[in-house]
């Protein structure tokens, strides 16, 4: 509103002193120096300040904030970025501990899987031996009663067998 006000002043003030110079060039000698040059100084020196007011010092104030947004923003991107460097780093420091961790307690299980299947594997071998130390104990007591049974038979055999030889019945 007050550049509005401050606009239309200077443009109706610019107006009133063109009339000025024009009626005073239209009655005089076009290459003679009078008051007129003084009025166009007036009008030079009032058109730099205005201009001054309402063109270049907006635009430099315009200039210097944009300035300072651009550099506040490349700045901040670049926080950002030391920060998500920062924070990926640590991502995979903690990655890497994490995988450390799970190969030992990978290794730790199967060290442990291993010496269960060594228990399991020793006990069987045991019952095995077990079951084959009684199998041995029985064949051999099978084999010595067996052995009796076919003592006590062999002499009837043999005899059988010399009865049949010789045709006739023989004693043993």
């Amino acid at each position: 509103m007050y550049f509005d006000r401050l606009r239309n002043f200077t443009f109706y003030f610019l107006i009133l002193l063109i009339g000025i110079a024009t009626d005073a060039y239209a009655s005089e000698d076009l290459l003679s120096v009078n008051y007129t040059v003084l009025i166009q100084i007036v009008i030079f020196l009032l058109a730099i300040f205005i201009l001054n007011k309402l063109v270049f010092k907006p635009f430099l104030n315009l200039v210097d904030r944009r300035d300072k947004l651009t550099r506040g923003a490349i700045e901040e991107a670049q926080e950002l970025e030391v920060r998500v460097k920062d924070i990926i780093e640590e991502y995979d420091v903690k990655l890497n501990e994490a995988r450390a961790l799970a190969i030992e307690e990978r290794n730790k299980i199967i060290l442990e899987g291993q010496t269960v299947a060594d228990k399991i594997i020793g006990k069987a071998r045991e019952e095995t031996e077990v079951i084959l130390e009684d199998a041995k104990t029985k064949l051999e007591a099978d084999t010595q009663e067996i052995k009796e049974k076919i003592k006590g038979d062999i002499d009837g055999l043999a005899e059988d067998i010399a009865s049949r030889v010789l045709g006739k019945e023989a004693r043993i």
